[in-house]
């Protein structure tokens, strides 16, 4: 049972698990038929490694396991053997399965913080093998539950390539050779995307007509990479694309150009979505109206007639983005009135602004009818929505953290961290901690949804694009805003784009 779990996670680390999906879960499933909990506790030897590794590749197939299985792990105080400091790999295995907690599992809790102190000293210590140094810094940076898949899979590859004959088992050989393969024959189809998208964004001349807003096609790219990367997803990565750049330029238009008066009027025409609202507006926001409704809006209409997708998707969409720019139209009040809002007042219209409602309806489109049908969107777009709201509030948040005080030097709607500043009269790195807790908090509703209902409330192909999302900003937002500040990026864009895997 071990071996073959051992086999699943390196083809999941790889990449690869998307060729070998029916055969991932019937093989977890069979395991866990075997007795779930109680099949654990038969090995009474059991070590550390597998039976973390256990835990999490059954919970992120789905299955609610306990997380009681750790408690023999635990001394007669309750906490963490001491020991198991000394167990590289099983500290790591069980810091990687602490990700995947839900509310209420005190001992996960104590688990991330014990594997990540100790870790931590692995890291430091010049007697551990630079291969495993590389796994664990990764890890402590990007955990897999949080990981964009391709840079998790280049990662670990590179890793995989630096083991000898005597680490690597056959079975681990045999995967990593057909995982080069693949990434390789990957990246080909993802450079004509992005040959293809980047003639497309020439095409608007838009560093001409909107020199104020940012330039980040291949941002975007990798930005909409994370939600389905694999080759049969290719006309949903173009319109998700798409959908990406034209935001960046109306929320640099809302942010840098215009006034409150004059946003209210391109707002209201928005709220229309109709191209003879064109000639009413004012000279200086008629191209940004034309790429919305032009250049946007009648290309995914077009892709979607073309058979890609489901053709009522594109109201709902239509709806999101009409929400979406009314937060901003808010946010823009705010600013211009040096209003401060309650941290639930800003998160209100902030969690909008994030654009995840509109970009997780948009990856709808390139799904399919038969899995995204009108409750799917009925679903992705509610805004009781648990799982979107806690992505949504994910992205925004690690977002303020990170960019606040920059942005805090221009004119600018007050973010998280103020508004929970002023509301509390408490320090930065006060109000930061807080809203760090609430990241945790949202991850937590996410993977409560993905890993501990089986069946999921719908399938995991319309589950897998939101969780993706807020993936996406663990490493756009790891140390800073890289969206912003690209050639933070740069490094993660060419291992992905640009250098293929030396085979």
């Amino acid at each position: 049972m071990f071996k073959k779990l051992r086999l699943i996670d390196a083809i999941q680390r790889l990449g690869v698990g998307y060729h070998f999906k029916e055969e991932i879960e019937k093989a977890i499933g069979n395991v866990h038929v075997l007795g779930g909990e109680s099949f654990i506790d038969t090995y009474k030897h059991i070590d550390l490694h597998h039976a973390a590794l256990w835990f999490r590749l059954l919970r992120q197939q789905g299955f609610g396991v306990s997380s009681d299985v750790f408690r023999k792990f635990k001394d007669h105080e309750g906490k963490f053997k001491e020991s198991l400091a000394f167990d590289g790999q099983g500290l790591l295995s069980l810091y990687e399965a602490a990700h995947v907690a839900i509310h209420g599992e005190d001992i996960l809790d104590e688990a991330l913080s014990f594997t990540t102190k100790n870790l931590k000293l692995i890291v430091q210590d010049h007697r551990t093998s630079s291969s495993f140094k590389k796994q664990v810094e990764f890890s402590l940076a990007l955990p897999m539950w949080k990981c964009v898949p391709r840079t998790l899979a280049r990662h670990c590859i590179d890793v995989y390539s630096e083991l000898d004959d005597q680490q690597a088992s056959h079975d681990e050989t045999v995967t990593l050779k057909f995982a080069k393969l693949d990434f390789n024959m990957v990246q080909r189809v993802h450079q004509e995307e992005l040959h293809e998208l980047t003639m497309w964004w020439a095409s608007l001349e838009t560093k001409t007509k909107f020199p104020y807003a940012r330039d980040r096609l291949a941002e975007c790219y990798f930005w909409i990479n994370t939600v389905y990367p694999e080759p049969k997803h290719r006309v949903g990565r173009i319109i998700l694309t798409k959908c990406g750049a034209v935001l960046t330029l109306v929320d640099d238009f809302y942010d840098n150009f215009g006034d409150y008066e004059q946003l209210k009027i391109l707002t209201e025409a928005i709220q229309r979505m109709d191209i003879s609202a064109l000639e009413e507006l004012p000279d200086t926001m008629k191209e940004a109206y034309r790429v919305v409704i032009v250049n946007l809006f009648e290309e995914m209409e077009q892709a979607i007639i073309s058979g890609t997708g489901p053709t009522y998707g594109i109201d709902y969409c239509k709806q999101e983005f009409k929400n979406w720019c009314g937060s901003l139209l808010a946010e823009a009040r705010w600013r211009s009135d040096c209003h401060v809002p309650s941290l639930e007042e800003y998160l209100k219209h902030a969690n909008i602004t994030s654009s995840y409602f509109f970009v997780c309806a948009s990856a709808y489109l390139g799904i399919g009818p038969e899995l995204a049908t009108r409750e799917a969107f009925e679903w992705v777009t509610s805004k009781t929505n648990k799982m979107v709201m806690a992505s949504a509030s994910i992205c925004r948040v690690q977002n303020d953290i990170m960019s606040y005080p920059l942005e805090q030097e221009r004119l600018h709607v007050a973010s998280a961290v103020q508004c929970y500043v002023k509301e509390h009269g408490v320090s930065d790195e006060e109000a930061i901690q807080v809203l760090l807790g609430r990241i945790s908090d949202a991850w937590k509703d996410m993977t409560e949804v993905m890993c501990c209902h089986k069946p999921t409330p719908f399938p995991t192909p319309l589950l897998s694009p939101v969780i993706n999302f807020a993936r996406s900003i663990s490493v756009i937002y790891l140390k800073a805003d890289a969206f912003t500040y690209p050639q933070l990026l740069k490094e993660r864009i060419a291992a992905l784009f640009v250098h293929p895997v030396p085979l």
